[in-house]
């Protein structure tokens, strides 16, 4: 969301802080008599000088199955009617797939659509209007099942391992997401550690963001710079423009940010990441997502300034011409005046 006070009413929860970060409880909303969900609790934290994130916490009244979540998805359906962010799906061909593994995806996929349009009731969602947003699902399994090993190696996914008392838990990150970064939390026994995104992004803030957003990130970098280096326009939107010297002063912040933090950042202290069974880096500690934005964002920057400056030649130019013309005929109807 954007961090900006109203006009009429005063709506600032939070006090800005430009060298550090805190996170807040902003509301929890409990449902009497919905048929699967309890409650609802939203934490949000700062993440720069301009923007808040919003984290959605959803307790179910059961823990549920596949089977619950194909009545929570018939229950919800007329909601997902006429949402930007849902894709079409031909029912009757993909119902005769021999490929089960594709309905299983279509079907996890609904199953975060039908939440986020249940959330949109009681929220008005920012990139959540046109865009799936992040999600989390908590999945415990039997220790007899699955051995650990397999985790550190999911088709097309990234795993992150912590320990949480003794037992291990993964977190699967779908590397193909389109736009939301798509996240399941494994953890078998009784109880688990629970992740708090926003506490991650006050410790990390924009890096973890881009953890997070990448894919939205991109969707809306291309919407609003590709009209100009693949069009030939020379007049900048200042909505756009705006939009991203906020973008570049967000990195800047983060810099800010980064070297007033002296946390030994214990939130993630013990991570471990996989991908393909081979340990890797976990990206977001080494600010790869910064580095990756701060080069495009300055690039269609010195861009978006030489488009300004030629249309504001341009438009010197076209006065220039409109002044002579104006001359030129004032002066002609001045000597046709004189020979009256």
């Amino acid at each position: 969301m954007q961090y900006r006070p109203k006009r009429i009413r005063d709506l600032n929860y939070f006090s800005l802080q430009y060298t550090g970060a805190g996170f807040s409880s902003l509301a929890t909303i409990k449902f009497l008599d919905d048929k699967f969900i309890r409650e609802i609790r939203s934490v949000f934290t700062q993440i720069n000088n301009n923007q808040a994130v919003v984290e959605f916490d959803i307790s179910f009244n059961k823990i549920m199955d596949n089977a619950m979540f194909l009545e929570f998805i018939k229950e919800n359906k007329e909601r997902l009617f006429d949402k930007k962010f849902i894709g079409f799906y031909n029912i009757e061909r993909e119902g005769k797939s021999i490929w089960y593994s594709d309905i299983y995806r279509k079907f996890n996929e609904l199953v975060g659509l039908a939440v986020q349009s249940k959330l949109m009731e009681i929220a008005e969602l920012n990139y959540g209007m046109n865009y799936r947003l992040p999600s989390l699902r908590v999945i415990n399994y039997p220790q007899d099942i699955s051995g650990d090993e397999s985790f550190k190696d999911v088709f097309l996914c990234k795993t992150y391992e912590f320990n949480n008392g003794g037992r291990e838990q993964y977190l699967i990150t779908d590397v193909t997401s389109r736009e939301g970064l798509e996240m399941e939390l494994y953890f078998t026994g009784n109880s688990f550690s629970p992740l708090s995104f926003t506490n991650i992004l006050s410790s990390y803030r924009m890096d973890f963001y881009y953890f997070l957003f990448d894919r939205i990130e991109e969707y809306e970098l291309n919407q609003r710079m590709n009209k100009y280096f693949n069009e030939s326009r020379d007049k900048i939107s200042s909505k756009d423009y705006k939009w991203l010297v906020n973008k570049i002063r967000a990195i800047n912040d983060n810099k800010l940010h980064m070297n007033y933090d002296k946390t030994d950042r214990s939130e993630v202290k013990g991570w471990k990441a996989y991908y393909g069974g081979e340990e890797t880096k976990l990206g977001f500690t080494e600010q790869e997502g910064i580095k990756k934005y701060e080069t495009i964002y300055t690039e269609c920057l010195e861009y978006i300034k030489v488009l300004y400056s030629v249309g504001k030649e341009n438009l010197i130019i076209h006065l220039a011409s409109m002044t002579l013309i104006a001359t030129v005929l004032g002066v002609a109807i001045t000597i046709l005046l004189s020979f009256k």
